[in-house]
């Protein structure tokens, strides 16, 4: 058992941020941290309901709708990664990864939601580039507070990036992971 676990550990990790390899990022100041895009990316502009993952996967996709609303809010407000159950879909399998910060969405857990962006459906994920909210019947958008898209649009701070809030230094001293 005590060498399964590093295993998993292991398996759990390249899970969890193979995803963020669909991500596309600019170099900053100092010429690091860029990479190359995915050519494999498709622009979608998609509808359907703001999920948070953690919920939905565990539930088998019972975890959803109204009924789930206040805890699907609480998930995201503390970085529950968000996904959207695609409108129309019939199983849970057809959900996707929002890849944006999870903490300024929160407040529209289980609303319908519209996101544009690139889909990397073999990784269930889609780069979020806009995302809007229904309000009505008009759309909303919401501002995406993440340091992928302060980059994006070369609003990123060289000496420090926002981490929900509290300050981490750009560069991480190397004896740091």
């Amino acid at each position: 058992m005590k060498k399964r676990i590093p295993a998993m550990l292991f398996t759990a990790a390249v899970a969890t941020f193979g995803i963020a390899g669909a991500f596309a990022h600019p170099a900053d100041a100092d010429g690091k941290g860029a990479h190359k895009e995915s050519e494999e990316g498709k622009t979608v502009t998609i509808t359907g309901e703001l999920i948070d993952t953690a919920c939905f996967t565990t539930s088998d996709g019972d975890a959803k709708g109204n009924d789930h609303a206040q805890c699907a809010m609480r998930c995201l407000a503390t970085g529950v990664p968000a996904g959207i159950m695609l409108e129309g879909a019939k199983d849970a399998d057809e959900a996707m990864f929002l890849l944006t910060n999870p903490q300024v969405l929160a407040q529209y857990a289980s609303q319908t939601i519209k996101v544009e962006g690139v889909a990397y459906e073999h990784r269930h994920a889609i780069d979020v580039k806009k995302l809007s909210v229904k309000d009505g019947d008009n759309w909303k958008e919401v501002q995406l507070k993440d340091e992928h898209h302060k980059m994006a649009d070369g609003d990123g701070d060289a000496k420090a990036m926002d981490m929900g809030g509290a300050k981490a230094p750009a560069t991480m001293p190397a004896d740091s992971h």
